[in-house]
């Protein structure tokens, strides 16, 4: 490489190394807080997942859905058959 003489009359070349970790950029601060969004949203939706696949939670369900249909069930047209399993 190349380097021009100075005035004072030294040769001189600036360089950077880093040690460690890479200095942290605006790119890289978003993709680490969408990351723990994004995991933190796993772990909601895999406590939804878990609570609706329980016996209780899935008898509730139909119990309501039941009582609605006993309230209207004057139309006999729009029967579902809710009877089968929540999965």
């Amino acid at each position: 490489m190349l380097k021009k003489k100075q005035s004072n009359g030294y040769y001189h070349c600036e360089s950077s190394i880093v040690i460690g970790k890479k200095p942290i950029g605006i790119r890289d601060l978003i993709n680490e807080a969408l990351h723990r969004e994004t995991m933190g949203l796993k772990s909601k939706v895999k406590q939804i997942k878990e609570l609706l696949l329980k016996p209780e939670t899935q008898a509730r369900i139909r119990r309501e859905l039941f009582e609605g249909r006993l309230i209207n069930n004057s139309n006999s047209a729009n029967d579902v058959d809710f009877s089968t399993t929540l999965t």
